[in-house]
């Protein structure tokens, strides 16, 4: 283990199978974490109130105790473990620090998504179906949003078909917004709660493909990759929400071309909350608490991703961590390799953690 100093950081960037890497060292130093330690092939990123562990030969790591599946393989080399830029331009800038997020907006409408209706009910276990599952807890979630302040719209009030791309037309309506695609899973052998956020550009999807997805080898730009960060953080906040009010297991935090996901204009995140096919989850699933307690924790996931992207001092009802940054002269989100001069970041200026708690 070794203690971290308060000094100026640079990335020191580190070529690996055709891409850039950056070493997790490397990572604690710029972030300020002020342990760092590494034991066989498991690294561990530690801060009072936010921390982040990985393990080399994988594809996942875990920030404030969420699992996340990073676009690319954590490698190992010699005494080093790296982490691709991609995933930490991506992943891990936007979930520690959303308040730098460039563009995001304080949000003022909520676009709710129940999946499915009409004659597509989902998947469905002899509790209930997908599609009426999903519009309980949206509408549990509409109340909660509306008393909390915010406006809320809905794909569907009641058991209508909607194609993706009226849903998507529908959302694309509003500015200031966020949408949420509410589902459940179905799978044998299957149990917990998964988030998609829109799959980067040039990043394979982890979703498997389907009549509601793009093709598996689709890695080309979409509308909605314009807000990639955003997309992320709302992820993240929904997500930990979920896990820290409901307790499932965490299936991670994920990417995906879902249609409803591609040519959105709104930070975006669908949500596929538990297996209506696992015995155990399914009858917790068609239970109206568990439903309400689900929708209740998709409204705090919101209000969570609004406070940490539009910071303001003196907030303790959201999961915050207020310190220094650290002082650099280039952003993690610029190219690595920019030519071009950045203004180093008041050293003051706090930042914000999304956080799901360990």
């Amino acid at each position: 283990m070794c203690a971290l100093g308060a000094r100026a950081t640079e990335w020191n960037v580190i070529q690996q199978q055709g891409r850039n890497y950056v070493s997790f060292e490397n990572v604690a130093e710029f972030y300020r974490f002020p342990a760092y330690s590494h034991a066989n092939r498991t690294i561990s990123l530690r801060g009072d109130r936010h921390g982040l562990r990985a393990q080399a030969g994988t594809s996942e790591m875990y920030i404030n105790g969420v699992r996340f599946f990073t676009h690319f393989p954590l490698l190992e080399r010699a005494d080093e473990h790296l982490i691709s830029a991609v995933d930490i331009g991506k992943i891990v800038e936007p979930v520690l620090r959303p308040s730098r997020i460039a563009n995001a907006r304080k949000v003022e409408t909520v676009v709710l998504d129940p999946g499915h209706g009409g004659t597509d009910q989902g998947t469905a276990n002899a509790w209930g179906s997908e599609k009426a599952f999903a519009l309980d807890v949206a509408m549990t979630a509409r109340e909660q949003l509306l008393q909390t302040g915010f406006k809320v719209e809905m794909t569907r009030k009641d058991d209508t078909g909607l194609s993706l791309e009226e849903r998507v037309a529908f959302a694309n309506r509003y500015q200031n917004a966020v949408f949420i695609s509410i589902h459940f899973n179905s799978a044998s052998g299957g149990a917990g709660v998964e988030s998609y956020a829109l799959a980067p550009e040039g990043i394979v999807s982890t979703a498997s493909p389907g009549e509601h997805h793009a093709p598996a080898d689709d890695s080309q730009p979409d509308q909605g990759n314009v807000q990639d960060l955003q997309n992320i953080a709302l992820t993240a906040a929904v997500h930990a929400s979920v896990l820290s009010r409901l307790t499932p297991y965490d299936r991670g935090v994920r990417h995906a071309r879902f249609k409803v996901l591609r040519n959105i204009h709104l930070p975006a995140v669908l949500l596929e909350a538990g297996f209506l096919s696992d015995p155990v989850e399914g009858r917790r699933i068609a239970t109206a608490h568990y439903r309400q307690q689900l929708g209740m924790a998709i409204a705090q996931g919101v209000q969570s991703y609004n406070a940490a992207v539009n910071y303001r001092a003196q907030n303790d009802t959201f999961a915050v961590v207020r310190k220094n940054l650290p002082p650099h002269s280039a952003s993690i989100t610029a190219p690595l390799h920019s030519e071009e001069p950045v203004v180093a970041a008041a050293p003051e200026e706090p930042s914000v953690s999304i956080h799901g708690g360990e």
